[in-house]
């Protein structure tokens, strides 16, 4: 009887800390920050002369909260007029990825090109590529990047 108790306690010692080891294993990756992150672009018929809006958010633990955050800055942008402004929707959301926006600097040009992608240098180029896409050809080679942000990292 004695050896059947003790066999008894080594088992239950064993299934308790096997389920003590899968709780923590659970606890540890549910409480790991997801990295979502949103952008949001209001853009108007005639970027050259209504020019453009836009918001982003990184690292938000939900895509719904990054999804807010980037519309109230797009809706927020300082240098848009408020019709522009007004059209602020998400255009993207993503987790774990770079994004990047290129433009034409002059006042009244067309070039506006963004991208995510998942690493800088790839986000960067597409927008760099979408950017003269959109510009006037004697105005493609004045795009530049204005902007890149990765999510996910610190």
């Amino acid at each position: 009887m004695q050896g059947f108790r003790r066999h008894r306690a080594v088992a239950l010692l064993c299934i308790g800390s096997a389920v003590f080891a899968v709780c923590a294993l659970a606890a540890i990756g549910s409480s790991r920050v997801r990295a979502e992150a949103a952008l949001a672009i209001g853009l108007p018929g005639d970027v050259a002369k209504q020019g453009l809006a836009m918001g982003w958010a990184l690292n938000y633990p939900t895509r719904q909260a990054a999804q807010a955050e980037a519309l109230k800055r797009c809706r927020n942008f300082q240098d848009a007029p408020q019709s522009t402004k007004d059209l602020c929707k998400i255009i993207e959301s993503f987790r774990q990825r770079c994004l990047s926006v290129a433009l034409d600097p002059e006042n009244g040009t067309t070039g506006l090109g963004w991208a995510v992608a998942k690493d800088q240098k790839q986000a960067e180029d597409l927008a760099m590529d979408r950017c003269a896409d959109t510009s006037e050809k004697k105005r493609r080679d004045f795009c530049r990047v204005t902007l890149t942000r990765c999510d996910g990292k610190k």
